[in-house]
């Protein structure tokens, strides 16, 4: 009798265990509600402002006028990254027509003149292409011919490093025929774009869509359409940011004065990318850090190309609220994840606060870039909440 009772009670306890794991089992398998992260109000004119006087205080070099290569006693001279420079300061005139920045502007422009050996020639193709697309903003908001002629004999000394090497291409520095780099090539076709737009000169066009031609043929990934870094280099680790910006530019350039949608669908597949990727691009819809150095730089200028097709009014409603959410999203999670008061600078990840103030201009200039892009589409009408 007590050996029958014994295995009804060992039944009993093992289909207890039984309901007991599978209640744990099952409880483990219901899906978790993704948390919701909402953030207040920013006032991203007032965050550029702010951001805008910590990138003079921390980086600007007051005896030479340039800015530093960091804030930590450095003082190197990068004449591309100053380039970007210029054009936040364009971005806070448009922003403010504070007159005291068209003195500031022709300061910073006649620093690095008299910094880079008392020429705007560079060795390297595409630090002159920053400058001619900075020089070109900076007509477009002040109407001074002095940045026109000097975006003009840029874009002169630039078409020199077109050479047969590769297919053609342009260099990206004298004496390196072979190097033929995303970065010198979409900027040159922005700058043909846009000179074409100002001087009506039929060659400029040529030259827009010869670059345009060529990297398509030879940079662009066609599965994706997404920009390899350089001529044979199709390593997954060189697709970076700041080489789809450019990309997309040329073709939202080129669409706007041909008409022709291939170019525009060009660029909206690169950007569509860009923003949908998880794992290279936008981890839960934020662009991923690109280190500091030169790809501190690399984020805000992709935000600068991209916002584009908004201003231009490119898209169609559905992609436009797409992009004005994502465009938010980065900064709103720059605001409240990656800014450190009271110095008010940025980490290149625009998710983690930085722990110490120290860091380079580029990072900076990035985080101003998308902050007074940002305020530009608020001014226009396409941010609206």
């Amino acid at each position: 009798m007590k050996s029958i009772i014994k295995k009804i009670k060992l039944i009993a306890l093992v289909g207890l265990a039984v309901t007991l794991f599978a209640c744990k089992k099952e409880t483990k398998s219901i899906a978790q509600p993704e948390p919701v992260i909402t953030y207040a109000p920013v006032n991203f004119a007032k965050v550029a402002d702010a951001a805008q006087i910590a990138l003079d205080v921390e980086f600007y070099n007051q005896t030479q006028n340039y800015y530093n290569q960091n804030n930590t006693g450095n003082s190197g001279f990068n004449y591309w990254w100053n380039a970007h420079a210029l054009d936040v300061q364009v971005d806070a005139y448009n922003r403010t027509k504070d007159p005291k920045l068209l003195l500031k502007m022709k300061t910073l422009l006649n620093g690095c003149y008299v910094k880079n050996g008392n020429t705007y020639k560079n060795t390297f193709y595409d630090d002159m292409e920053w400058w001619a697309l900075a020089c070109l903003r900076a007509y477009d908001a002040t109407g001074d011919v002095e940045y026109k002629n000097v975006a003009e004999q840029l874009w002169i000394w630039i078409k020199v490093g077109w050479t047969t090497v590769n297919n053609g291409g342009i260099m990206w520095a004298t004496g390196s025929p072979t190097s033929k780099n995303a970065c010198s090539n979409a900027p040159a076709a922005i700058i043909a774009a846009r000179l074409y737009k100002i001087n009506n000169n039929a060659d400029d066009l040529v030259w827009a869509k010869k670059i345009y031609s060529w990297m398509k043929s030879n940079l662009v990934e066609s599965a994706r359409g997404l920009v390899w870094d350089g001529y044979g280099n199709t390593a997954e680790g060189m697709i970076l940011t700041y080489n789809q910006g450019t990309w997309l530019g040329a073709g939202l350039e080129l669409y706007l004065i041909t008409n022709e949608k291939p170019y525009l669908d060009d660029a909206v597949r690169n950007a569509n990318y860009v923003m949908n990727d998880q794992l290279k691009f936008s981890p839960n819809g934020i662009l991923k850090g690109e280190n500091t150095g030169d790809g501190g730089l690399f984020k805000g200028i992709f935000i600068r190309y991209m916002a584009q097709l908004l201003l231009k009014n490119a898209v169609d409603p559905y992609t436009k609220e797409l992009y004005v959410k994502y465009l938010k999203m980065n900064g709103e999670s720059l605001c409240n994840k990656a800014l450190k008061t009271p110095e008010n600078v940025f980490g290149n990840d625009w998710v983690t606060k930085p722990s110490t103030k120290n860091g380079d201009a580029s990072v900076q200039l990035s985080a101003v870039m998308l902050l007074e892009t940002l305020d530009e589409l608020k001014r226009a009408g396409i941010l609206t909440n």
